[in-house]
């Protein structure tokens, strides 16, 4: 990581900004760089889990729950919660989302039917919510002002890409199949060309290369015809 940066033209007085969906492995990685890092949880990750909660609340989103509520009680608090996670607005969310978890729970009680049953898998879902964010409030920031300021708040096109290559040589029963293992050793290929390491690599096992005619494809120098 810090050959990587120092590539990439990153002085040790620059700061960095590492996204995550708040892996500790990778946060390791962070605080032992020699810069000012910043950690920031991923939105991707953030956003996949609201969609979960806002599929489990549509069925039950019509309906006043207390006397003060609208006919959408449930819809219209899970929005605010979310517009509020995404403006930083810690104190205020954290409100929304026990009144969310109250709601539910008081729908739960009240409809003992399929749809209680529904209310309490939604409960669910917003409590593993508000875990996931309690776990990680300091890695959160005021997402639509970092969008705003041009920066990145999520991997999600990365990770998409990964998804992509590897459902398709992997999983989809291509002809040029991968096994686990010829994976394995092309991505220890890989970063290894990345890290300009490929030339030692081979070194080491074939102690000859370059005491004879044998060069890499981009070594080759263009021939006339």
């Amino acid at each position: 990581m810090c050959k990587f940066l120092k590539d990439s033209g990153y002085e040790p007085t620059n700061r960095v900004c590492v996204l995550s969906d708040g892996a500790r492995d990778l946060a390791a990685v962070a605080t032992a760089l020699p810069h000012a890092s910043r950690w920031v949880l991923d939105w991707a990750h953030i956003g996949r889990m609201f969609q979960y909660v806002d599929q489990a609340i549509a069925p039950l989103a019509y309906g006043r729950l207390t006397p003060a509520g609208s006919v959408f009680e449930l819809w219209d608090l899970f929005v605010r919660f979310r517009s509020w996670v995404w403006v930083g607005e810690t104190d205020r969310w954290q409100v929304a989302g026990e009144k969310l978890c109250e709601l539910l729970a008081l729908r739960e009680q009240r409809d003992p039917t399929a749809l209680g049953k529904r209310a309490q898998a939604a409960r669910y879902k917003v409590m593993d919510l508000l875990y996931y964010l309690q776990a990680n409030l300091h890695s959160l920031v005021d997402y639509r002002s970092w969008q705003r300021a041009g920066r990145r708040i999520s991997r999600g096109f990365v990770e998409s890409a990964i998804n992509r290559i590897v459902g398709r040589r992997m999983c989809k029963g291509q002809q040029m199949r991968w096994s686990r293992r010829g994976a394995h050793c092309l991505i220890q290929v890989r970063v290894a060309l990345l890290n300009r390491e490929l030339d030692a690599l081979p070194q080491r096992l074939f102690p000859w290369l370059g005491g004879r005619r044998i060069s890499w494809p981009w070594q080759e120098t263009s021939h006339p015809f």
